[in-house]
């Protein structure tokens, strides 16, 4: 039973790792787009009260988009964070009741090269 909600739990660890990541690069693409127009608006011959809102609005952006990127790392840090404290304790409840649930327990995975005859 511990192995299999262990692995439960690291395949979601693993799906929510990538979805984060997945998440982050979107608003760093996003980021960068922004500041491109930025550099844009900076290089452009519009008038210098138009050129002060474009650079206005696209600097609000930027800081709602480094926030959002700020959040979304802080959210899969205390997710990882959780998890592995989550890992640690499954652990130490193992230890603590003597069970052994390590993959590489020759005992657990039939590889001691004991022999078992079960005849009915």
């Amino acid at each position: 039973m511990n192995i299999s909600s262990s692995s439960i739990s690291q395949s979601s660890s693993s799906y929510t790792s990538q979805s984060s990541a997945s998440d982050t690069s979107t608003l760093e693409k996003q980021l960068d787009n922004l500041e491109k127009q930025l550099k844009e608006v900076a290089r452009s011959k519009d008038d210098e009260k138009t050129k002060q809102t474009k650079t206005r609005q696209l600097q609000q952006q930027i800081q709602q988009i480094q926030l959002q990127i700020a959040k979304k790392k802080s959210q899969a840090n205390n997710l990882a964070s959780s998890q592995q404290q989550s890992m640690n304790e499954q652990e130490a409840a193992s230890s603590r009741l003597g069970v052994n649930t390590s993959r590489n327990n020759p005992a657990l995975n039939g590889t001691t090269g004991n022999r078992l005859d079960i005849r009915i």
